[in-house]
Formats: structure tokens, C-alpha cells, sequence
């Protein structure tokens, strides 16, 4: 059994029926859906978040920088055989990477999925996924900083220092940022080279309902690129405006919810 930290929240009021797994993307642990769980809680649903090995709590025996993303998905499927019930997974950026490479290892431990803000399923290596390449190099230089873990909890004060304009569009106060930034970390050099390839070869044989869901000012992957991921998998992509890369956390995240909340009332319906 590996060492992995998941946050768990139980329905407030009647359970729903459907469980949400949350799956983070690099930069962030399961602390990430600190808005998110509560909020589906409150609205009858129960939710898991874990972080991945080497994130938050979790623990690795190897260097992070080392780690592979066929690890990760060993760790979301750990994860999954762990609940009670198939869930509805959730992945963001990365995580929704993972997920998708989840799909293709065995769909069934899934009910549906959500990606969110998410890596396409062409990998970032197309010409869409890398427009946050041009952003200049100040940007980049900031943001590979944060990747190699050259920034750490002391420098979240430093609005100038740390790549905040690259996860948030919002207008968020400078309390708030430094609560996210000093938690942000690293992230593994390897699995990032990795979500250069193909992460998931034939969505359109994908069995399970998907969403897509994605920020508008997203810097990342941008509107477009999530409408084509959506094209892939036979969906239309929603695009919520006001809203950047880290979406479960930016000020508009409540209209983000809402979004999860209403593919998740679709499911009960079919």
C-alpha cells in the first residue's frame, strides 16, 4: 500500500449517491479543492482528494524531479479500488492527464469524468496546448522556478516572484494568494516531459460520460484548446468566463461548482 494523503468529506445533508474523486495537477496537492469539497458536500455530494506521491502529505522514496506519471496513475488507481463506490473523477491540468491515462488502463473503475482545465488527450506538445510558451520570458522564467522548486513558502509574499498571473485571473486579495502560493511546490521534470506525448490514443472509445470544463482567461490551455479536447470525446466544452488556469480556486470558482455540480445531477438522470 503506498503512503498517499486523501482528504475526504461527507455529504452535509442526504447523500446524492455519487462520489467525486478530485485529482490535482502539478503544482498542487489535495489541499487544492479546499472550495470544492465542502461546497458539493453542502449540495448532497461526498468527495475524496488526494495527493499525489510526493504532494502534500504524500510520501516518495525518490526524488519528485524523478517521478513518472505512470506512478501518478498507479495512485489514482490505488485510490479508486480504495472506495466504496465508482466514483466521478475529477482531474485538473496534470491530473487530468492522469485520468485520462486511467481510461485507458480500465475505464471501469469509473463512473464519469470530468476534465478540468485539463492536459488534451494529444498531450501539451501540439501547437494549441504550448500557446503559454509565448507569454515571454520573464513568465517562463518564473514558472520554472516554481517547477524545479527554486520557490518555496517564503516567496509567496513576492507578487513579482511568484507565477501567480499564470494560475489566476481573478481579483484575488494578497492574503488569498499567499495562502495558495505557500502551498504550491514543485513538480516532476520527467512526468512533465511525459505529458508531451499522447496521453490517451482513442478518447472516442471511451465508454464513460465525460465534461469539459474550462477557465476563460485559462494560460495554459486556453478556451480553444478545450473545445477541441470536448470535439474528441463527442462533447461540448463549457467555458466559464473570469476564471484562469487554477480553476477550483480562483475568485469565480463557485460558477466552476456549479458546472461539476450540474454534470454530476445529468448522470442521476440517465
Amino acid at each position: 500500500m503506498l503512503d498517499l494523503e486523501t482528504i475526504r468529506v461527507k455529504p452535509t445533508r442526504e447523500g446524492r449517491g455519487t462520489t467525486v474523486l478530485f485529482v490535482h495537477g502539478g503544482y498542487f496537492a489535495a489541499w487544492c479543492w479546499e472550495k470544492f469539497q465542502p461546497y458539493l458536500a453542502d449540495r448532497g455530494y461526498g468527495s475524496w482528494a488526494v495527493s499525489l506521491r510526493g504532494h502534500g502529505a504524500s510520501r516518495t522514496t525518490q526524488p519528485l524531479r524523478s517521478l513518472r506519471l505512470e506512478q501518478y496513475v498507479e495512485d489514482v488507481v490505488e485510490t479508486l479500488k480504495a472506495m466504496p463506490t465508482r466514483p466521478v473523477v475529477v482531474g485538473h491540468s496534470m491530473g487530468g492527464g492522469i485520468v485520462q491515462k486511467v481510461l485507458g488502463a480500465d475505464e471501469d473503475l469509473v463512473s464519469g469524468v470530468v476534465l478540468l482545465s485539463s492536459v488534451p488527450p494529444s498531450g501539451v506538445g501540439g501547437k494549441e496546448a504550448l500557446a503559454w510558451t509565448k507569454l515571454g520570458m520573464g513568465a517562463m522564467v518564473k514558472l520554472w522556478k516554481l517547477h524545479s522548486g527554486k520557490l518555496g513558502p517564503e516567496d509567496a509574499a513576492d507578487r513579482t516572484a511568484f507565477p501567480y498571473g499564470m494560475f489566476f485571473a481573478g481579483d484575488l486579495d494578497k492574503d488569498t494568494l499567499v495562502s495558495y502560493g505557500s502551498r504550491m511546490q514543485g513538480e516532476s521534470q520527467r512526468a512533465g516531459k511525459q505529458l508531451s506525448r499522447t496521453v490517451l490514443r482513442d478518447p472516442k472509445s471511451v465508454g464513460v460520460p465525460v465534461a469539459v470544463i474550462g477557465g476563460e482567461e485559462d494560460l495554459f490551455f486556453a478556451p480553444q484548446v478545450n473545445h477541441a479536447t470536448a470535439d474528441v470525446y463527442g462533447v461540448d466544452a463549457t467555458i466559464v468566463s473570469g476564471v484562469g488556469h487554477a480553476a477550483m480556486l480562483d475568485s469565480n470558482w463557485v460558477a466552476v461548482a456549479d458546472r461539476l455540480i450540474d454534470f454530476l445531477e445529468s448522470l442521476e438522470e440517465r
